[in-house]
């Protein structure tokens, strides 16, 4: 107990004290080295090392260089644009938009982030300009952004099939129908207070016009299909449907939108400084876990949780209240790589089947991207809509409720879960 408790109590402090969370990480294994009372830095480096050299996240840098790319091109405008012909006519059609939007461009970008910081960036101005109200705007952007991870593909997704030797594919397929779920949600949210606000309608999309703009997003829009369409198919893996992603990128954004050459230096080093973030953080966090696999913190947690209850209905309960608690004071990937190893084992002494957990874990702890005080997308949105965090946070109270609902329905019906990678 002891050992679990200095490795919280470090984590916490390094966080509270404002270290970043990559470093923090990597002091936190060498606190446990000290404790363990094996100190040997080789060892740290080594584990760091090995960390990092897996195959399967070789799809990080391909799918974050793919999102640069399809960024760059200017599809997350066509992808605005889409959505707003499909059901900007109706009542609260913007706020359908925003969401809509978010589910489409959760396709190509698999981050929360990128979807906040793309997409926010056009739609709060446009719902603004339409009449909104400004703090329902930013709250149903970063909301709508939490998709991102969820419907595939999905970075959170990758790294948690590495670190856990799951089927990628599989979780890609299981986050397809939650993340749907939480889009049905939302806009159901924003249909009851578009209504009650009595938000404007928006202009009618002419048949001839929306034929226009499908045409130039289907290339957006192909993308996901073709992602999923051959990971289904067996003709590559998840890893390799990043390597495919990236020269479909290429391909569209030169030819369909004339991005030039002279633009990849840019694009090259914004994937290169997104991806040296998330595997520091990898390689800190997989240094820590071979540390906490030593002294054996997993079966002391199994041992502690199975002695509160054997009830496998209430010890879901117990998980989603951790995930959710850990997800307001830790960001999501480096929630996986400490969690996911200590959890797991847990897990499947209750018979709770390895994908089942890892669409729980990633759906819950992307909710806490929007929940303070450390919630990365809503930092994002807040700083894009200049409003104040505290109306923010006040404004996306009925979404946390409708985000809350659907994790409830992904933990205790896991047939919403395990149906689409049941045909693998």
């Amino acid at each position: 107990m002891g050992v679990l408790l200095a490795f919280l109590g470090s984590l916490m402090g390094f966080t509270i004290v404002g270290v970043p969370i990559g470093f923090g990480i990597g002091l936190a294994a060498l606190i446990l080295m000290l404790v363990t009372g094996t100190l040997e830095p080789m060892v740290l480096a080594r584990r760091m090392i090995t960390g990092v050299d897996v195959y399967t996240l070789l799809a990080i840098p391909f799918f974050m260089l793919a999102g640069e790319i399809m960024n760059k091109a200017g599809l997350v405008h066509d992808i605005l644009m889409f959505a707003n012909a499909l059901v900007g006519r109706v009542r609260g059609g913007l706020a359908y938009v925003n969401v809509i939007a978010s589910m489409l461009f959760a396709g190509i970008s698999g981050s929360a982030v990128a979807d906040a910081a793309a997409l926010g960036s056009l739609e709060m101005p446009m719902m603004e300009n339409g009449g909104y109200d400004k703090n329902f705007s930013a709250a149903i952007t970063a909301a709508s952004s939490v998709i991102g991870p969820i419907i595939p593909p999905s970075v959170p997704m990758i790294i948690l099939g590495s670190i856990a030797q799951i089927s990628i594919a599989k979780l890609f397929l299981g986050g397809a129908i939650p993340g749907i779920l939480i889009g049905i949600a939302l806009l159901f949210v924003s249909y009851v207070i578009s209504k009650k606000r009595n938000y404007p309608l928006s202009e009618k999309v002419g048949f001839k016009e929306f034929l226009g703009v499908f045409k130039k997003t289907i290339w957006a829009l192909i993308l996901p299909v073709i992602i999923l369409g051959g990971i289904l198919g067996g003709i590559f893996t998840a890893t390799e449907a990043g390597a495919v992603a990236v020269i479909y990128a290429v391909i569209v954004s030169y030819f369909q939108y004339d991005v030039k050459w002279s633009a990849y230096p840019e694009i090259l080093k914004s994937a290169a400084l997104n991806t040296g973030v998330v595997m520091l953080v990898c390689a800190s966090a997989m240094a820590l876990t071979w540390f906490l696999a030593v002294a054996q913190v997993p079966q002391l947690l199994t041992n502690v949780i199975m002695n509160i209850t054997e009830n496998k209905m209430t010890f879901l309960l117990i998980l989603n209240i951790l995930l959710f608690l850990v997800g307001m004071v830790i960001d999501l990937t480096p929630a996986l790589f400490l969690l996911v190893p200590i959890l797991l084992p847990v897990c499947r002494s209750y018979g709770i089947d390895d994908i089942h957990f890892g669409i729980i874990m990633v759906t819950n702890l992307c909710v806490g991207l929007i929940t303070p005080p450390v919630g990365t997308v809503l930092y994002v949105t807040n700083s894009i809509s200049k409003i104040s965090l505290g109306d923010l946070v006040k404004s996306l109270w009925p979404m946390y409720i409708a985000l809350f609902i659907v994790v409830l329905l992904v933990t205790y019906v896991p047939q919403l879960v395990l149906w689409l990678p049941s045909f693998m």
